[in-house]
């Protein structure tokens, strides 16, 4: 897989699972955390591209529920003061 986010991406956005991911994704998350301070290390590409997977999600999984009958788009009910 050639398109991976640079480790060093996927690292900066490893602390915000390890807040806000399910007990296993937030242990993974802490593991390649503790491990990424080594100097030395590089991550398998196994765990590199279950970093990638983690990291895609938090951005494509909003969670929101756009049929909700909210209204996303001003419809002008406003009045302006003149």
């Amino acid at each position: 897989m050639s398109d991976l986010r640079p480790v060093e991406e996927l690292l900066y956005h490893m602390r915000t699972v390890v807040r806000s991911g399910s007990g296993w994704e937030a242990n993974f998350a802490r593991s390649i955390l503790k491990h990424a301070k080594r100097p030395a290390w590089n991550p398998s590409e196994k765990q590199h591209q279950m970093m990638q997977r983690m990291v895609s999600e938090m951005f494509t999984d909003s969670g929101a529920d756009i049929s909700d009958g909210t209204d996303l788009i001003d419809i002008g009910d406003r009045h302006d003061a003149a």
